[in-house]
Parts: structure tokens; sequence; C-alpha cells
């Protein structure tokens, strides 16, 4: 009769197999603490607060425009973007604020310069296909929209 020896613990699947579970964890964990530092969180204020308080101090600039009826349509054709009001403004010029939907540090901001009786236009900066929150304004009036470039775009009042 003849008597078997037993295996080592390193040769049988089931200590490994307990072993790789919590491994798996602490592998996962590391990368995610990668993940987490790798770049900051640009949606995260420190003035949380009072960036809240100043969405409604903004709402004068939306209802002057909608006291005006004015629109605009916001286009982009041969390396320019071009903004057509319904209505001839007073302004000489006007910002233009593109807002990415991914980082704002690919936030982008043109100065138009009006070309003809409500029409404002200037040379168009590359920019990725995405859907940007628009917003045109003066010190008197803010009108908004979402755009996607090369397609155009009415932009209005308290968008």
């Amino acid at each position: 009769m003849s008597t078997l020896s037993p295996r080592p613990w390193y040769r049988e699947p089931w200590p490994w197999f307990l072993m790789a579970l919590p491994l798996s964890v602490v592998v996962a964990s590391f990368v995610t603490i990668y993940l987490a530092t790798r770049a900051p969180d640009s949606l995260v204020t420190d003035h949380y607060y009072k960036k809240g308080l100043a969405v409604g101090g903004d709402i004068h600039r939306e209802q002057h425009a909608q006291a005006m009826h004015l629109n605009g349509v916001l286009s982009q054709a041969a390396g320019r973007i071009e903004l057509k009001f319904n209505q001839p403004v007073a302004e000489e010029h006007l910002r233009l604020m593109l807002r990415h939907p991914l980082s704002n540090l690919k936030d982008v901001q043109i100065d138009l310069h009006r070309t003809a009786a409500g029409v404002y236009s200037a040379f168009a900066p590359p920019l990725d296909a995405v859907r940007y929150r628009v917003h045109a304004e003066t010190a008197n009036w803010r009108l908004a929209g979402v755009w996607v470039p090369h397609s155009p775009v009415t932009l209005e009042p308290g968008v």
C-alpha cells in the first residue's frame, strides 16, 4: 500500500484563487487613485455659494433682450462666425462666449464686430464638433443657445 504525500499549498489552485480576489481590489484601487489625481475636476468650485447667488443677478440682461424682442441666427461659413439679428442693435461690437461641454479649458471667447446693420462677424478659431453653450452679450442684453459648429442656430433670451 502506497501513501500519497500531500502536495505543497502553492501547487493547489484554491489558495491562488482566494488571493487573487483581494489582489485585484488593490490593483483597482491604485488605478482609481491614478485616474482621480491625473487631472483636477473643472466642474467643482470653491465659491459655489457666490456662484449660486450670481445666477439670479444676471437675469436683467435676458429680460432686457426679451423686452426688445431680440433674437439672432449664429452660423459659421468660410472661416468666419456670423451673427444676424432680427433687428438692428446699437453696439459696434459684442462678445460671443462658446462654452465647451467637456472642459472649461476649451471655452472660446470671440469679439464680434459689426459688418452691416444687424450683422456681426469675426474670424472663426478651430472648434471641436461638440454642442457648445453659446452666449452673445453686451452690457445691456444677452442671448443664449446651444450650437454645433457649421450648423445655424437661433439665439434667444433666457435659454
